[in-house]
């Protein structure tokens, strides 16, 4: 599965114009009931979200050196609405990513495990910097064969990455797999081709990639579960919270919210014309629903917050500051509303528990005893920043 639906929100890079108030139509009768999903629509997103980042990136939203090589279009320049959308869902993804290798205790080994994965190039912009890098970490892509073959392929070409795989020649980081399909299986980076949808594969090709139970874990999954029916993506939440029984672990998820108003049921019936429904969202249609989601299912602590709260309260602000200056945009009853239909969520547990309780909107959550408990405090859901005069908005 895909990080990005090719939808007209702001949150997707697709090559469709974002959804606008005046457009707005109250949706069709029957809006809610449960199209049939097409595979190849949904896996074919990757593109839009590898040029919608590699738009961002040509602008200096953020560095991002490895996208462009990887895409055979060039990068459409996309609108100051989804460039900043995009800006602050990297963002978030990252500073999760580095609080959580910074705070897991060096040497004894750290997993990344990237679910829905696409042509995400997170692993290469880790290892491009030794202040973000460490070598004792083992990095898996996840997702369809159909999208990771295409992905090997294109990494295959470009001999620039081949040592950032540890790599001279491509039999250092190719092999042929069970299935007859070529694998990426470097000592550092690990695509594992399968269908999220089976868990049992999921577990199985894990396994035979390396997975291990016994380091320290961080699950991401961007816009992934949410076109799953809710008992697949159950299934992938309950298996990564049994996955690492014997160390700490989290799951960072950044997903669509709130189908109920009208904003929502516009968001939900433009995805679903596209082939690409939201299939769990009635399942889990609120914040609270998700959080219960997880800590149901075997995760110990859950903070979360919408895009509008970690936009103004949690990223950089100076940073904010600095991509406000790059383009002009004036749409902010619209950016408002976007951001408000996507959260970020991040669920923790320690070794051979859970412990503490759960957080809403980026409050701390409660402390657990030993020495895991850093997972539960990582930093990403900053004390409000508001108050200490961070900037309050993003005009």
């Amino acid at each position: 599965l895909l990080p990005s639906p090719p939808s007209s929100c702001i949150h997707t890079g697709s090559t469709c114009d974002p959804v606008s108030l005046a457009a707005m139509q109250p949706p069709s009768e029957g809006w809610r009931s449960t199209p049939v999903p097409d595979d190849g629509a949904v896996q074919s997103t990757h593109t839009d979200a590898a040029m919608a980042k590699a738009s961002c990136a040509k602008l200096g939203y953020f560095q991002d050196n490895f996208t462009e090589l990887l895409i055979r279009q060039r990068p459409q320049v996309r609108s100051p609405l989804i460039h900043r959308g995009y800006w602050s869902r990297v963002e978030a993804i990252r500073r999760t990513v580095t609080k959580f290798m910074q705070k897991c205790p060096a040497g004894g080994g750290v997993q990344i495990v990237n679910l829905g994965a696409g042509f995400d190039t997170l692993y290469f912009w880790l290892r491009e910097d030794e202040s973000r890098w460490r070598d004792d970490l083992t990095y898996f892509e996840v997702d369809f064969p159909e999208v990771l073959s295409k992905k090997v392929a294109a990494i295959t070409k470009r001999q620039s990455l081949w040592p950032m795989l540890d790599a001279t020649k491509t039999e250092d980081f190719i092999t042929m797999g069970s299935t007859g399909m070529r694998e990426l299986r470097a000592k550092h980076c690990r695509l594992v081709q399968t269908d999220m949808r089976m868990v049992s594969e999921v577990r199985d090709a894990m396994s035979e990639a390396g997975f291990r139970g016994d380091q320290p874990t961080l699950f991401i999954s961007e816009c992934v579960l949410v076109y799953m029916q809710a008992l697949h993506g159950d299934a992938i939440i309950e298996w990564a919270a049994s996955a690492v029984p014997d160390a700490p672990s989290a799951m960072v998820m950044y997903e669509q919210t709130n189908p109920d108003d009208r904003f929502g049921k516009v968001m939900v019936q433009n995805l679903a014309e596209r082939g690409c429904p939201l299939l769990s969202i009635f399942d889990y249609p609120s914040m609270e629903a998700q959080r219960m989601r997880y800590l149901n299912r075997g995760w110990g602590q859950c903070q979360m917050a919408d895009m509008n709260q970690i936009y103004s309260r949690h990223l950089d602000q100076k940073d904010v500051e600095r991509i406000q200056k790059i383009e002009l945009m004036d749409e902010f009853e619209e950016w408002h509303l976007i951001q408000g239909h996507y959260f970020v969520l991040i669920a923790t547990r320690t070794a051979g528990g859970s412990g503490g309780y759960a957080a809403a909107d980026g409050a701390e959550a409660g402390s657990a005893t030993g020495g895991d408990s850093w997972v539960h405090n990582l930093g990403v859901f900053a004390p409000d920043p508001v108050a200490s005069g961070g900037l309050p908005d993003a005009s």
